[in-house]
């Protein structure tokens, strides 16, 4: 048993005992009919039954002293962890275009590979839409296995071409929507184009560093890549809008 528990018993057996003290205080005694020489002992047992209460009390609230935790002599400050977060990424990020900066001497070096990256948007979107697809459609064929024969073998299979060939053919739509929402469509475009680049280094990268529990450092240097991604989308988005 802790200490904390042991010393919760203690205050409550205390307590207790406080508490029948005091009835039996309350509760008067009836007068027994002795002569006057037997009943002269009576009187400090009635004393001491108050003498023993206020004991019992003090004892309790010496307890209840040693139950509260001491406080800290010196207050510490606590980290602030969404600071924490800004600092880390933030850092990551300053390193990542720092790098990009030195390699190709433009502090802005990334406006053209977004450029050139949201114009593929529509082609993007389309491959994404397909890979999604076909998982639904896999999945969904799931359903009808149970059927007889060729018939439930060739249900997933089936449900994901079926899928496939539906997805593949929608980059005109996914080019139509980005035209009918002008000009958010062009602010847009740098976020999915970066969207899939960036999870891809937090599925390669980042993900497997922190399932490693690697150290901060490591998981910083393996940061680079996603953060640099991320904000370089939120950098370039309002560039290409305006």
């Amino acid at each position: 048993m802790s200490a904390p528990t042991v010393t919760k018993a203690k205050a409550a057996g205390l307590r207790s005992r406080v508490r029948k003290l005091k009835r039996g205080a309350a509760t008067p005694a009836a007068p027994a009919a002795t002569p006057a020489s037997a009943a002269a002992p009576a009187a400090p047992a009635a004393v001491a039954a108050p003498s023993v209460s206020a004991g019992l009390r003090a004892k309790l609230r010496r307890t209840k002293r040693a139950a509260t935790p001491a406080a800290p002599a010196g207050k510490t400050r606590e980290p602030n962890p969404r600071l924490r977060w800004l600092c880390f990424n933030g850092a990551a990020a300053g390193a990542g275009h720092l790098a990009l900066w030195t390699l190709a001497g433009d502090p802005m070096a990334g406006v053209d590979l977004m450029a050139r990256m949201t114009v593929s948007v529509p082609q993007l979107a389309a491959a994404g839409l397909t890979v999604g697809a076909v998982y639904g459609g896999w999945k969904a064929g799931g359903l009808l296995t149970g059927l007889p024969g060729l018939f439930g073998m060739a249900a997933r299979p089936l449900g994901a071409l079926l899928a496939a060939l539906w997805g593949q053919g929608t980059a005109p739509l996914v080019r139509d929507i980005l035209d009918t929402i002008e000009p958010w469509g062009t602010l847009l475009s740098p976020l999915l184009a970066a969207g899939p680049l960036a999870a891809a280094c937090w599925y390669g990268l980042d993900r497997r560093a922190a399932a490693a529990h690697l150290t901060w450092p490591a998981r910083w240097v393996l940061r680079i890549p996603l953060a640099t991604v991320a904000v370089s989308s939120l950098l370039y988005a309002p560039g290409a809008l305006l």
